[in-house]
């Protein structure tokens, strides 16, 4: 039995048909395909014999499409946007896609920490291209198509293999412009200061630490996510309790200054997670720079307050 399909017109003849009837002109669609006027001419001239009935009537400069060519059109439409679909699919799955590394991170790690060292990263990736998804601060559980991720936290990402990279220190942080602005700051007046709260990670050791009572100004402004504290306090608009290697570009370069020389360890971990141990040994010359770079800023000591601050 012969396939309905062999007695169909040819793709062009569809093609000319769908581009005529669309733009209401047969100069319009000769021009889109790149072809003659005479060629749509000649198409669709041999659809409507196959057809036995007009598909195209003149009205004034456009030509318009008869009752039966709209149904036909809209058909020749829809078959069309299949077949094109069904050919991406086919050649997208024809030709390899280029590597790319889905990476995941907390967003304050994200801005304070790689975006100002992302084109080391990616030279390391030696042309693989790269996808970053970004987490809330302290979010540990990345989506399933997520290779690596770099967390503060527990370690315990979901789904995948964590390692420790390094523990990490944190003290109060404010720009230039708001020390000049409230110069009478010190230990004994913290509870005079507008603060910048993180909502999941408190002031409350390191305010045990300095002899200070739990107290939070009236006037502090509480956010949730370190990145905003650490934004805040860049725009002037308090103090952070900053962890160090978010800061310590900031504080390198003079943007941001460290008030007092108490510290206190973060209360988490920097950890680098893998989906497996075949992800984690195909990236390992850029993850290991990553961990490198994280463990040598931790063992670094952050620069310290001025010395009228001390």
């Amino acid at each position: 039995m012969t396939p309905p399909y062999r007695s169909l017109p040819s793709l062009q003849a569809l093609r000319c048909f769908e581009a005529a009837g669309r733009l209401g002109s047969f100069s319009l669609a000769a021009e889109e395909m790149c072809i003659t006027h005479s060629a749509i001419s000649h198409q669709i001239r041999g659809l409507e014999e196959a057809i036995g009935q007009p598909l195209f009537l003149r009205q004034g400069n456009r030509m318009a499409l008869t009752e039966i060519g709209r149904t036909l059109a809209a058909e020749t439409r829809r078959a069309l946007d299949y077949l094109s679909h069904a050919y991406a699919v086919a050649h997208e799955t024809a030709v390899p896609r280029p590597a790319v590394l889905n990476l995941a991170m907390q967003i304050g790690l994200m801005e304070h920490w790689l975006m100002p060292r992302l084109s080391e990263f990616t030279r390391r990736l030696d042309g693989v291209g790269l996808r970053i998804r970004s987490l809330a601060d302290l979010s540990e559980a990345c989506p399933d198509d997520v290779e690596v991720a770099l967390v503060y936290g527990t370690g315990d990402v979901p789904g995948m293999i964590s390692e420790k990279i390094a523990e990490e220190e944190v003290f109060p942080v404010c720009s230039p412009d708001f020390l000049a602005r409230h110069p009478s700051i010190r230990l004994e007046r913290m509870h005079e200061a507008p603060l910048l709260l993180h909502s999941r990670v408190t002031w409350n050791l390191w305010l045990e630490r300095a002899g200070l009572p739990i107290v939070y100004p009236r006037q502090s402004i509480m956010l949730d996510d370190v990145a905003l504290t650490v934004r805040g306090a860049l725009a002037g608009q308090g103090i952070a309790m900053a962890r160090s290697l978010l800061v310590r570009d900031y504080l390198a370069d003079g943007t941001l200054v460290r008030l007092f020389e108490l510290s206190v360890p973060g209360i988490f971990s920097y950890h680098l997670a893998c989906r497996s141990h075949e992800i984690r040994e195909r990236y390992r010359e850029p993850l290991d720079w990553i961990c490198t770079t994280i463990r040598v800023a931790a063992r670094t000591p952050a620069a310290l307050p001025p010395e009228a601050m001390s």
